[in-house]
């Protein structure tokens, strides 16, 4: 599927970062800019493909990324979290 190391390496980042778009969007509770939906993305939705192909233990440490990223650019957590804990 991938011609070398390298486009497999940017394969993953962009899943990664697709994966991130999926938490912030999650936690804004914005219409995802790519199937329009809220909360809820279409079947084939590039975001929630990303993130569906995360393992668990994965999905837990992208959260934990963006939620990290946001307390350290003054936002707390009185924002709406959907995700049950």
């Amino acid at each position: 599927m991938f011609e070398s190391e390298e486009q497999k390496e940017r394969a993953e980042v962009i899943v990664m970062l697709l994966a991130k778009l999926y938490i912030v969007l999650e936690l804004a509770a914005d219409t995802c800019p790519l199937c329009h939906k809220t909360l809820e993305h279409d079947s084939e939705c590039p975001i929630a493909l990303a993130w569906s192909v995360l393992s668990s233990d994965q999905q837990d440490e992208a959260r934990s990324a963006i939620r990290a990223l946001a307390l350290s650019m003054g936002w707390d957590d009185t924002f709406s979290d959907p995700v049950v804990h």
